[in-house]
Order: structure tokens, then C-alpha cells, then sequence
């Protein structure tokens, strides 16, 4: 590879790893949810996370709180897991992304305090 074919790799190598794992925290993930990134504006996990296995899929739950207003959790979250080969759509309170057969979602509260939490859930693409 010449200098300036190898300095496009390297830029491109580096601006996609940066989308993939934009702000996240030493490369965790959630507990319970293996495909979802621990970034940094998750200010807290809210309790233990629900898991448990169906037929058709694994079933998972769990309330998080950001450091961030909701719209911008919604598009770092959508952006990061874009990268990470998720399919998202974004609406105003919630970001719902599809990969394989399994669906996210990523619901923002419906008020405005700042101690409610967003639900995160996984389950089975229908």
C-alpha cells in the first residue's frame, strides 16, 4: 500500500472506530444486554436488570439514567449503535433499532424530572 493509500486506510480505520464506539466507557457493555455499550452519559443503571429466556428470544429490561437531555441520548445511543451494526429509528422519546432477530428499544421518560429513567429493553424481532 502506498503513503497516501495507507494514510486513507488509517483515517478511515479511525473515523470508523470512533462512530462505533462513540463514548464508551473502557469497551463495557449494560448487564444483560451484551450488544449495548456502557457509555459514558449513563449516569446510573437503575436496579438489576430483568432477564429472561423465551422460545423465540431472549427478554431483557433495565432503567437508566443519563447526563444528558433526552434527545441527545437518543442520538449518541443511535449513532453508537449504528456502528455496531444495529438498523435504528429515532422519534422523539424513544430509539428503536433491529439487528439479526433481535429488537431494541431505548424509551425516554414522560416527564421531564431528571430522576426518572429511561427504560432500555431487549427482545425477539417479531
Amino acid at each position: 500500500m502506498t503513503g497516501n493509500g495507507f494514510q486513507k486506510c488509517v483515517a478511515a480505520c479511525t473515523a470508523l472506530l470512533s462512530v462505533s464506539v462513540a463514548g464508551a466507557a473502557d469497551d463495557r457493555f449494560i448487564d444483560g444486554f451484551p450488544d449495548i455499550p456502557y457509555l459514558d452519559i449513563v449516569s446510573a443503571v437503575v436496579g438489576e436488570p430483568l432477564v429472561f429466556d423465551t422460545a423465540s428470544g431472549t427478554v431483557a429490561e433495565v432503567g437508566l439514567q443519563f447526563s444528558e437531555p433526552a434527545a441527545k441520548v437518543l442520538a449518541i445511543y443511535g449513532e453508537a449503535l449504528g456502528g455496531l451494526g444495529w438498523t435504528c429509528t429515532k422519534t422523539n422519546i424513544s430509539l428503536r433499532c433491529n439487528r439479526e432477530e433481535s429488537l431494541i428499544q431505548l424509551t425516554a421518560p414522560s416527564s421531564k424530572n431528571p430522576n426518572d429513567s429511561f427504560i432500555l429493553r431487549l427482545e425477539p424481532r417479531q
